[in-house]
């Protein structure tokens, strides 16, 4: 990929990551300082509203109309904060700017974030590049082709609908029976709108979103948290410097693929929880909207992600309780107010994530140790993954200063409750505590990452404190030489002796944390490859032509197993099975195993007439090495109704010519009786006699 189109790629994303959110920021009176934190935020959230609301009442999912909305909303509620603010200027004026750090800010505090910001995004951006060899790696496992499949599905047909991703997967069956009838398309429909405009493949496009946010996302999110609990500018920077260092969060949710959506969600847990929190103790009235349309971001994007920020958002309001009495129930109303807000303004995206909560909470992780190697996980910070001694080091120092500072101690609460909830799901399978974990998927990655991003504050915190430790040492060293010093020299003299501290214990970390950067690397590499064992270049070639050869509206024959899932979102053609995961049904199954007996077998021919078979696709790229080929496709070449149209190295697309089987084309044809294309939904068919799901257990 040349320098041009990497670059266009980064500008799309940062456009329409920042963007819509900034412009709704700015019509709500957010500070211009939070924006580039809050900015994604927010405008996931606004966008979830236009989406969702705006398929509703028949608004097509494209670039324009969306902006028309966008920007309307944002004037609208511009104009309604500066009528308020004239008219009622006691109520409604904004309070006066501070500065977000306090009485901790001094000169050069804003230099010290920006250099944290950098270090901790260069680190990550780095490790993904590496990982994914230099951005052109295709993940060999997993959900991802689902995402970009998603992705694709939604800016060709312009349709927000979560309901649609059950028809993708399972158009030869009844939908509401289907083990998929909904899923949460936010993350797919926002990316589908500026997609085409990059001129580039959808997995690129997707590594390059994933290099924005770990480059410049990962490090503000986490400084967003660390905010939450202290306002210290050194700790704030340090944990942003760190934040690319750890291998569970986010290299482990990343290189797993189903993950992406989930990670880009864990990105908004802090500047949500942030913007909160500072809203409620300023009182900033029309910031009120701002949480609402936050938390329909986040729960959009995932909703699990409603069950982080809530146990960190109580444990606040415990503290608070404590801490700010006479405050507590304005900042109670505030909150329940914007709740009720997220849940008017999210209402029909929380109907249709309900239908999907029975079959979330049915799934089953099984535990990877004992409960004495989960707890060792969680002390070397390591899953599957060589220890992390010198973070775990950092960690520790940043809970010893949570130890002092009593203020901070409601931190503990939700990092002891995701510490208990991974040792549970690493280290046991007692079915007791299914519920806590039901959100999550019972899933210890999912679980243990979170656990981590909530560990992060507190290793820039630890950074914080050991420069201050020394800083103290030299004062008092330099005390008991001199007793005639000059008070402000002092103060901007240890100043700079603190973060020059800091800045060499970090680099001495980094330095001896090398280890760890390579490792990250790795991790992403072990599924994205540029030629990999489930799809080789070969396979990616031929699946990125397949609208050379097969017509717009027909279904391919496949084995999922063989990397073909990945077929229309490389070469806007469809699979019959267009996920790893998804099972066939019963008719599917028989043609896959009967593909070569459609002379003899009035069933299997029946089958194939109903499914509207006539190309077939086969390579022998294999997902799991174990795992055998469907028997019709293992001898291809030996059937003779099967003409080969196109090879590409280990891959090959047949056409079946049904004027050689009983019956003929004019069977074939008259079979196709039963499908129907869905309104709006080009590609996507429904069968008006569905079959039955065969009974697998698994595919792949």
């Amino acid at each position: 990929m040349g320098i041009g189109p990497l670059l266009l790629c980064v500008l799309l994303i940062v456009v329409l990551w920042w963007g819509p959110g900034w412009l709704l920021g700015e019509a709500l009176g957010v500070r211009r300082i939070l924006l580039p934190v809050v900015a994604p935020l927010l405008g996931m959230g606004v966008l979830t509203v236009i989406g969702v609301m705006g398929n509703a009442l028949g608004l097509s999912w494209q670039l324009l109309p969306v902006v028309l909305v966008l920007v309307l909303l944002s004037g609208v509620l511009f104009v309604a904060r500066l009528a308020l603010q004239r008219r009622f200027p006691d109520k409604f004026d904004n309070p006066p700017v501070k500065s977000i750090f306090g009485k901790h800010h001094f000169k050069g505090t804003w230099l010290v974030i920006g250099a944290g910001l950098v270090a901790g995004g260069a680190v990550a951006a780095v490790s993904w590049t590496v990982g994914t060899e230099g951005l052109l790696g295709i993940n060999q496992d997993w959900d991802i082709p689902w995402h970009a499949n998603m992705i694709r599905l939604i800016s060709v047909n312009h349709e927000w609908d979560p309901s649609i991703a059950g028809n993708f997967a399972y158009y030869d069956t009844n939908i509401g029976e289907a083990p998929i009838r909904s899923y949460p398309i936010a993350f797919h429909a926002v990316l589908s709108l500026f997609w085409p405009m990059s001129g580039v493949s959808i997995p690129v496009f997707l590594n390059v979103f994933v290099l924005v946010m770990m480059g410049v996302q990962l490090p503000l999110s986490t400084m967003a948290l660390t905010m939450v609990v202290t306002r210290r500018p050194l700790a704030v920077a340090a944990a942003g410097a760190v934040s690319g260092w750890f291998t569970v969060y986010p290299y482990d949710l990343l290189w797993r693929g189903p993950l992406i959506p989930f990670f880009a969600g864990m990105l908004l847990v802090g500047p949500f929880v942030y913007l909160a929190v500072k809203g409620a103790v300023d009182r900033r009235k029309f910031w009120i909207p701002g949480i609402a349309f936050g938390a329909v971001g986040l729960i959009a994007v995932h909703p699990s992600l409603a069950f982080v920020v809530l146990p960190v958002l109580v444990f606040w309001m415990l503290s608070a309780l404590v801490r700010r009495r006479g405050r507590i129930l304005g900042i109670t109303v505030y909150l329940a107010v914007s709740g009720v807000l997220a849940v008017v303004l999210g209402l029909p995206i929380i109907t249709q994530m309900l239908k999907e909560s029975e079959r979330v909470s049915k799934q089953v992780w099984a535990a990877d140790t004992d409960r004495n190697g989960a707890i060792q996980n969680i002390i070397f910070l390591n899953h599957g993954s060589m220890a992390m001694p010198i973070l775990t080091a950092m960690v520790a120092l940043g809970c010893l200063a949570l130890v002092f500072r009593i203020r901070m101690w409601w931190y503990f609460g939700p990092v002891l409750a995701f510490a208990f909830l991974s040792v549970y799901t690493m280290g046991t399978d007692n079915p007791r505590f299914m519920s806590l974990t039901a959100p999550f998927y019972d899933d210890q990655w999912r679980i243990f990452g979170i656990l981590v991003m909530l560990l992060i504050p507190l290793a820039g915190l630890g950074i914080a404190q050991t420069a201050e430790a020394v800083t103290w040492l030299v004062g008092r060293v330099r005390a008991s030489r001199s007793t005639n010093r000059e008070v402000g020299s002092s103060h901007r003299g240890s100043t700079v002796l603190t973060a020059a501290v800091a800045a060499a214990v970090l680099l001495v970390s980094g330095i001896a944390a090398i280890p760890y950067f390579k490792q990250n690397a790795e991790r992403i590499n072990i599924n994205t490859k540029v030629d990999g064992a489930t799809l080789s270049k070969s396979e990616v070639d031929l699946l990125s032509t397949m609208d050379r050869y097969v017509p717009q509206d027909a279904t391919v024959l496949n084995d999922s197993c063989d990397g073909s899932v990945w077929m229309y979102a490389l070469g806007n053609r469809m699979p019959m099975i267009r996920h790893f995961e998804i099972l066939p049904t019963n008719r599917q199954l028989l043609v896959l195993q009967k593909l070569g007996d459609l002379a003899s077998d009035d069933a299997a021919r029946a089958a194939a007439s109903e499914l509207g078979i006539e190309w077939v696709y086969i390579a022998d790229g294999r997902i799991r090495a174990w795992d055998e080929p469907k028997p019709g496709l293992t001898q291809p070449d030996s059937i003779p109704y099967l003409k080969l149209v196109v090879r590409e190295g280990n891959a090959a697309l047949y056409q079946i010519d049904w004027s050689q089987l009983p019956g003929g084309k004019q069977a074939f044809d008259a079979a196709s009786k039963d499908r129907h294309q869905l309104d709006g939904v080009s590609g996507i068919l429904e069968n008006t006699k569905p079959d039955g799901i065969a009974p697998l257990g698994r595919i792949c």
